[in-house]
């Protein structure tokens, strides 16, 4: 790290990150102002422009997680998010370098699953002096030495790097399969008041390869990932605190999303969905198309929050019944810099049935508002680091 870098940025990032902090909520005061779009009639997708940003919506991520081996079989998980809150929806047609249009936060955990360690950071910056952003028109996007960039738009390419102090991945990703639109051509309703929608859609696995760093080790890996994008204005509806998404791939080259909608009451909103991505077909989910039951839970020692730490999971066309298990319990994060989050996601094993004949496979599990309800936490930017347990 070049020296001015080295001792810059430690003694100013609690400056940045206050800054961040009043954009943000500046922004939020601003946001009645704003003319969004909404999330309300057909995408007119276009790849690999759609890979890139969408300005005129407010909220927008970029989303990789993954389950990664060593040379001797060694099992990790991964999970690189970049974020984009748009503060103006309109700004003056010319903007100049200190101008401000968004804010971008971004989380990067690494799951060490033989260890029973986790590791997880964030960081938060401005759209402004190229600190933070993102690409319009293809994959691209970084924060402040964090980067997502593609390799070959033609072979869905693409490369993720993140490092902090000891920890650091550097992995290249290759899509095994076109991107999958989810919900009604990729409009993924979320609740029943207009506009509660996204514009969602997934490669549901990538073949990936590189590298990890844990303290002075380094392993060459490979594995498969998942990567989500989506982007919307507003998402959940009035009555709806979190949600448990599920992200399985099946050794048998398929795939299963799911994502449960909870409500105050802690019932399944109807909105909640899915995907089934089979060998031949891709098959759009309702809620009446599944069952996710609970099975065991796990207390978190940072939050007290309890998650659920076991599903029993029927699909019932194909007829499919697995379970699902955490690798390992503590995959929590905890986020503090510019208001609190705190979340569970982590690396997941899958064993079942389907059609009478037992499958297995992996994946990533997302379990949002058990430690408080996800509105409270909307709307705000991100930099600290979850010890791990």
């Amino acid at each position: 790290m070049p020296r001015f870098q080295k001792y810059f940025f430690p003694f100013f990032s609690p400056i940045i990150a206050f800054f961040c902090s009043v954009f943000w909520h500046a922004g939020a005061f601003l946001y009645a102002q704003q003319e969004w779009k909404i999330v309300d009639q057909p995408w007119a997708w276009v790849f690999p422009r759609d890979h890139g940003a969408h300005r005129e919506f407010k909220t927008e991520w970029w989303y990789f997680t993954g389950n990664l081996y060593g040379e001797n079989r060694e099992p990790f998980g991964f999970q690189w998010t970049l974020f984009r809150q748009g503060i103006f929806s309109s700004p003056p047609q010319k903007i100049s370098k200190w101008g401000l249009r968004d804010i971008y936060f971004a989380h990067f955990a690494l799951s060490d699953i033989r260890r029973k360690k986790f590791y997880a950071y964030e960081r938060a910056d401005r759209g402004a002096l190229e600190l933070a952003g993102v690409l319009e028109g293809s994959m691209g996007g970084w924060i402040r030495g964090w980067e997502l960039r593609t390799i070959d738009n033609t072979k869905e390419k693409f490369h993720i790097h993140a490092n902090e102090g000891e920890i650091a991945i550097d992995l290249n990703l290759e899509a095994c399969k076109p991107p999958v639109l989810h919900g009604e051509n990729g409009l993924s309703k979320k609740a029943d008041q207009k506009g509660c929608a996204s514009y969602y859609y997934s490669f549901t696995r990538l073949m990936t390869n590189g590298s990890i760093r844990i303290s002075n080790r380094e392993w060459l890996v490979h594995g498969t990932s998942w990567f989500d994008h989506e982007f919307t204005t507003n998402s959940l509806g009035n009555n709806e605190v979190g949600w448990d998404w599920f992200a399985i791939q099946l050794d048998g080259n398929e795939e299963l999303m799911l994502y449960c909608l909870r409500t105050k009451e802690g019932a399944f909103d109807s909105n909640s969905g899915g995907t089934w991505v089979g060998k031949n077909n891709v098959r759009i989910l309702k809620k009446e198309d599944f069952s996710v039951d609970r099975i065991a839970f796990w207390k978190s020692p940072n939050t007290k929050a309890t998650y659920p730490a076991g599903w029993k999971i029927k699909l019932f066309d194909p007829p499919i019944e697995i379970i699902v298990k955490p690798k390992m319990a503590s995959q929590e994060l905890v986020l503090h810099q510019l208001g609190f989050l705190a979340y569970w996601e982590g690396a997941v094993s899958v064993e079942g049935e389907k059609e009478g004949i037992p499958v297995h496979g992996e994946g990533y599990v997302e379990l949002t508002g058990y430690a408080s309800p996800l509105q409270e936490a909307f709307g705000y930017s991100l930099q600290t680091q979850t010890e791990p347990q």
